[in-house]
């Protein structure tokens, strides 16, 4: 077991990231091939494009996710009540997001995978650096795994791993807020955890924060519509659809690529709807995927180099609203089709609802937020015809 020691990252969002005392056996984590990939993935995909500050990375947001985290456990006392908890609490915090391919979630739409099979595939290998280091500091990998997807016992775990108000979701506002410019997502979270409290073993928040809770439920929804699912992001994640989709199609037609590179390899389980392996997915990240597509422009199909062109011109590419609510799909001609925004909701009532201290009893937060009240359930989705000319 190594020595303790005090070690902290400097960080422009949350100051300092510390991994001192009893969590310092995490910076072995940090140090694997399978976390310092997260270093080469942008946390916003394509939006760089539109932001062009915002290069930050999942390596820094998985830092301060886990910081979150490891501030609430400290401030209610966690550690207290139940100290194995905190230590896969805080280890599902910092590899919350292992599983993210090139681009972030734009990797998830051409490989039709999710990032959370990725991230549990990679925890769980008997293989892997993550599973050898977990298991020789005491923490069983399927622990873990069940923090992320909210089987244990314990609703203050459940409440900052995965909820309308936990640690994921009030650093990447932070720091997607910071990166990008817009000031929609500009929360403070050290006002949110000291205003927390523990009752009944769910976390709940004293009435004088209701107005920052607000603040980033509102924020989060409105970063959504500015940010996230920008038209500009939307014509570049439709666009590397259609790439993708078409040499999918050329690769099962036995076309013969030039592929000067030799990258299809890379890629080719997409192509023939088979998943990746530990090693084939850790070599995939931001910098070799720029590269294959750069590599594309030596092809010979037609289609393939309208698609290109668009890739370097993106006037090339119209998108217009529409009001039917079509599904994301794209035509056979491969130069348009259909594009749904993800359904994005300012505050549920009934899924993992926010609870608030009041004199003792945990009230959900609607019943003493009016704004909130009359914004639950208040959603935002849209629906895009996108062409390339």
């Amino acid at each position: 077991m190594k020595k303790n020691i005090n070690k902290f990252y400097a960080d422009p969002i949350l100051k300092e990231i510390n991994f001192g005392g009893d969590n310092s056996w995490m910076l072995d984590l940090i140090n694997t091939e399978e976390f310092e990939r997260l270093g080469r993935i942008h946390q916003l995909g394509f939006s760089n494009i539109i932001f062009p500050s915002a290069t930050h990375t999942r390596f820094s947001h998985s830092l301060g996710t886990y910081e979150i985290t490891r501030r609430f456990i400290e401030h209610l006392e966690l550690n207290k009540k139940n100290k194995l908890e905190c230590k896969y609490l805080l280890c599902a915090a910092l590899l919350h997001d292992i599983g993210h391919g090139p681009f972030s979630h734009t990797f998830e739409t051409y490989t039709n995978t999710n990032h959370e099979e990725f991230t549990k595939q990679l925890i769980c290998n008997k293989n892997s650096n993550l599973c050898r280091i977990l298991t020789e500091n005491g923490i069983d990998p399927k622990k873990v795994i069940e923090i992320l997807s909210k089987k244990t016992i314990h609703k203050w775990a459940v409440s900052l791993i995965d909820s309308q108000i936990d640690s994921d979701r009030m650093d990447y506002l932070n720091r997607d807020s910071r990166y990008t410019g817009a000031a929609y997502g500009q929360i403070n979270p050290t006002y949110i955890i000291k205003g927390s409290v523990l009752i009944n073993d769910q976390i709940c928040f004293n009435k004088k924060i209701i107005s920052e809770i607000e603040n980033l439920l509102i924020g989060r929804f409105h970063m959504y519509k500015q940010v996230y699912e920008h038209k500009n992001t939307i014509k570049y994640e439709f666009l590397i659809q259609a790439i993708f989709k078409r040499i999918k199609y050329l690769f099962l037609k036995k076309y013969k690529f030039v592929d000067k590179r030799n990258l299809i390899n890379s890629f080719k389980p997409i192509f023939e709807n088979k998943n990746f392996t530990n090693e084939q997915f850790l070599e995939l990240d931001d910098s070799l995927f720029s590269v294959f597509i750069e590599s594309l422009k030596y092809e010979n199909d037609p289609i393939l180099k309208k698609l290109l062109k668009a890739h370097t011109k993106p006037n090339f590419i119209t998108i217009k609203q529409i009001k039917t609510n079509n599904k994301n799909s794209i035509n056979k001609d491969f130069l348009s089709g259909y594009y749904t925004t993800k359904n994005v909701c300012i505050y549920h009532t009934n899924i993992d609802p926010i609870y608030i201290n009041d004199n003792g009893k945990s009230i959900e937060l609607s019943k003493l937020s009016e704004i909130i009240k009359k914004l639950s359930n208040v959603s935002y989705k849209a629906t895009y015809v996108v062409k390339i000319n």
